[in-house]
């Protein structure tokens, strides 16, 4: 049987991390195998690791192209999913993912890419499905203040000791983001919950609803 391929998605600072662990653990302690991973960048591929910090890290940011992180961007996710998930496939009960093409294209159109091209680079790059946005079984879209969102990531982290690149950008850039995101999640098999008010445990019992392992 194939896996079922799930994707926490959101802007920053909504849980996605927090979420995608504890659904892991769940499923796990439910007796399946689950695969956990990432983008951009997966400790299981250390190469998309050091791909991903040329993409974010902040001190690249003078010599950094809207169409060069892109690009990385794109090569990150090709070597993720030729490499890591398509084997995983028929191998695990789940795959858990952070992050996927929902969060590549909202913030690669934020970016200033086109969304011809990024559609165009998302579909040359899956090695999963012949379409893209059906490749994921679901998707697990969370939302809440953006604005708040992205002080909770600024400091609740310090991947880079210059800084994340996107985070830099600041509140209308992620702003941009979540247009984009509500926009294009309307393409994928898309589950939205809003944090807002709601505690861990709260937002965890939403999403095992929404996927119907609750």
């Amino acid at each position: 049987m194939r896996a079922k391929y799930i994707c926490l998605e959101g802007t920053e600072g909504v849980g996605k991390t927090t979420q995608t662990k504890n659904l892991v653990q769940y499923l796990e302690e439910k007796g399946f195998k689950v695969l956990q991973t990432k983008e951009p960048g997966t400790p299981l591929s250390p190469l998309t690791m050091q791909l991903r910090g040329i993409m974010l890290d902040a001190q690249y940011e003078n010599e950094m192209t809207v169409p060069a992180r892109e690009l990385v961007s794109q090569a990150i996710r090709s070597i993720h999913l030729q490499n890591i998930v398509k084997p995983a496939l028929d191998e695990y009960d789940f795959i858990i993912q952070d992050r996927g093409i929902l969060s590549g294209l909202a913030y690669g159109a934020a970016c200033g890419n086109d969304s011809d091209w990024l559609n165009s680079l998302a579909c040359e790059v899956n090695h999963v499905n012949d379409n893209y946005t059906q490749m994921y079984d679901s998707v697990i879209y969370l939302t809440g203040d953006v604005s708040k969102g992205l002080e909770i990531a600024k400091n609740s982290k310090q991947e880079f000791e210059a800084g994340d690149a996107m985070e830099a950008k600041g509140d209308s850039f992620m702003l941009k983001v979540a247009d984009n995101m509500n926009e294009f999640s309307k393409h994928f098999n898309t589950s939205k919950i809003c944090v807002d008010g709601k505690n861990i445990d709260e937002v965890f019992q939403e999403i095992l609803i929404s996927l119907n392992l609750g």
